[in-house]
């Protein structure tokens, strides 16, 4: 065998030699590409990594949709607790709650209070003006008064627990500041956008904050009553 270029002459040989022969040109045939390939500008192209998808849902998608209750056109959030204590046994544990909660912190002096009671009926109610706090930094307290009554109907396994009648006083220290109903301030055809995907820069937060603050009540007298 001999070989001129790339012309390859096979000698006369046996049918099992040349059967290797005709396995080695193509071996040949195949790599000829490849070694033209490495020895010109050819390289393999780096790999590109995606960058990460920015997340498009809304911070504060929890705020829209049916989280401001309105009933007979009023704002009113109703919850009721279900356990296994008798009416008395939840009267005073509720009793005992509201009154300690008249004096938290973020209540105002003298305007928090339990201010009726029903012992034989098992009925509470309750005056609640606290702060509601937007911002608080070394130049800048922003906040406003929310005020709201609270009932409480205990009954025996279960307790019902409404927050109505409420109202904001906002920055009341420029000029004796501005008064506004839940009603008109933070429903949805106030307190969110047009198409309802967001929420509306200065009723927006108050939206947010009583949705929270409320959500906190909740969940402190579900542990009181050790709800289920």
């Amino acid at each position: 065998m001999y070989c001129t270029g790339f012309t390859l002459t096979l000698l006369p040989e046996t049918k099992n030699m040349q059967k290797k022969m005709r396995n080695l040109i193509i071996m040949l045939l195949v790599c000829l590409p490849l070694a033209a390939a490495a020895q010109g500008n050819w390289e393999k192209p780096e790999q590109v990594k995606e960058a990460p998808k920015k997340s498009t849902e809304y911070q504060y998608a929890k705020y829209l949709g049916n989280v401001v209750p309105v009933v007979n056109g009023e704002v009113v959030w109703e919850k009721t607790f279900s356990n296994n204590k008798n009416a008395d046994e939840n009267y005073a544990a509720m009793l005992n709650m509201l009154t300690a909660m008249t004096q938290e912190e973020i209540q105002i002096p003298e305007k928090s209070n339990v201010s009726l009671v029903n012992k034989e009926e098992h009925k509470i109610i309750c005056h609640f003006e606290e702060w509601l706090t937007f911002a608080n930094t070394f130049i800048n307290l922003d906040r406003t008064r929310f005020i709201y009554t609270l009932a409480a109907d205990c009954m025996d396994n279960q307790v019902t627990v409404r927050i109505l009648r409420v109202n904001y006083w906002y920055e009341e220290n420029r000029n004796g500041g501005e008064r506004y109903k839940a009603e008109e301030w933070i429903t949805d055809e106030w307190a969110l956008n047009k198409k309802k995907t967001r929420l509306s820069k200065i009723t927006g937060k108050f939206r947010r904050k009583t949705v929270d603050r409320v959500e906190e009540i909740y969940n402190n007298i579900g542990t009181t009553l050790g709800a289920q």
